[in-house]
């Protein structure tokens, strides 16, 4: 039945970085990351699981004692929580993005952390730096980094560093990537799913091995199709993006549906296949460096995808909590933009993990009474 597979996906979406440091076998065929930028092909094909760090309103006094406020996100206090409770001892490597500023900053602090003896037991702390840039050196600098990433995991796992593996799995994360558009596109005009389900059924593309996803993700497609259309407001979560459908569970109490979100947790992760080349590193690395929503994606690329978004929307919230650095920067932009479009918005600065601060509530109670009312759709 499709609720199963929609509840094994959030599953496989939700509990991986929770479930660390309980089974050291499992961990130490685990690579953690810290955001979707790291091709997760690479990982799979060097023989290891991926997993990502996740936000939760799930306290963080360790970290707390060592971070500063209202400077890292919520994923990476979590992060740095769960090395200093010795939860990472037994994973095989932490690999890191240079996204954005706080990632790197996370994985200065990991290896300073390890130099001062702060931690036990840390597993090799590894930095993947992408650019987002398509300059002929920038592609061969990101190809080389794609290379060298892959060796040094194959090296970990013991395994031969083969560049067919690599041509394979990106074969395969491709049919999940179809299946995962298949659920995306039944989210709008007219939606036939929440954003609360869609949100971890599109997310655990990154988790779940490519070919039970694409089985589970098609089943799920097959069973939503046939649905009554959903008749509420239709919503974009923007701003910085989200790995979590708490926001969203806050925006469809208030009777609307979230049908897209800017992230790579949501439709944008999974919106284009990877191209099958002769050298996959720089398919990879090319991928990657186009589509990641991460800090370092340039404005102009990020509002492509934004105003890609808007004619399936009549309502959109920007997340721009305290601890934003990059995103903030963007909104004179995004204002204009929406402004152009005429579709109403709101700014909330509460960190979505904790769900929406009282303030944050009138202003999405408010954005909704302001929005127009959803056109009738029919099903069929």
């Amino acid at each position: 039945m499709s609720v199963s597979a929609i509840d094994e996906l959030r599953v496989a979406f939700e509990e991986p970085f929770w479930e660390l440091g309980r089974d050291a076998e499992r961990d130490h065929k685990t690579i953690l990351m810290s955001w979707p930028s790291v091709p997760v092909e690479l990982v799979r094909a060097a023989g290891f699981l991926p997993v990502f760090a996740r936000s939760r309103s799930t306290p963080t006094p360790a970290a707390d004692r060592v971070l500063e406020p209202e400077l890292f996100p919520n994923r990476l206090r979590q992060l740095i929580e769960a090395a200093l409770t010795n939860r990472l001892a037994a994973v095989a490597a932490v690999v890191l993005p240079r996204s954005s500023d706080p990632d790197y900053k996370c994985f200065l602090y990991l290896r300073e952390l390890a130099r001062r003896g702060s931690v036990a037991n840390l597993p090799p702390i590894v930095l993947f730096d992408l650019l987002h840039a398509d300059h002929p050196d920038a592609r061969a600098y990101n190809a080389e980094r794609a290379r060298d990433l892959f060796a040094r995991l194959a090296n970990l796992a013991g395994r031969q560093n083969r560049a067919d593996d690599v041509r394979d799995t990106i074969a395969t994360g491709n049919r999940a990537r179809a299946a995962a558009r298949r659920v995306h596109a039944l989210r709008s005009n007219p939606p036939r799913i929440t954003g609360v389900d869609a949100l971890p059924v599109l997310g655990a593309f990154w988790q779940v091995e490519h070919e039970r996803y694409a089985a589970l993700a098609d089943r799920v497609a097959d069973t939503l199709a046939p649905r009554m259309p959903l008749a509420q407001r239709r919503v974009l979560v923007a701003g910085v993006p989200v790995d979590a459908p708490t926001l969203h569970a806050t925006i469809e109490a208030e009777g609307a549906v979230v049908v897209a979100e800017l992230s790579p947790f949501g439709g944008c992760g999974t919106s284009t296949d990877i191209a099958i080349a002769v050298d996959p590193f720089a398919a990879l690395a090319d991928h990657y460096g186009r589509e990641s929503v991460d800090a370092r994606l340039p404005v102009h690329a990020l509002m492509d995808k934004l105003d890609a978004m808007l004619s399936a929307v009549q309502a959109v919230v920007l997340s721009q909590p305290r601890d934003d650095a990059s995103f903030g920067w963007d909104y004179p932009r995004v204002r204009k933009l929406l402004a152009r479009r005429s579709i109403p918005h709101a700014v909330l600065d509460g960190d979505p993990a904790f769900g929406a601060t009282a303030a944050d509530g009138e202003r999405i109670r408010a954005l909704l009474a302001s929005a127009p009312a959803p056109s009738e759709v029919r099903c069929g």
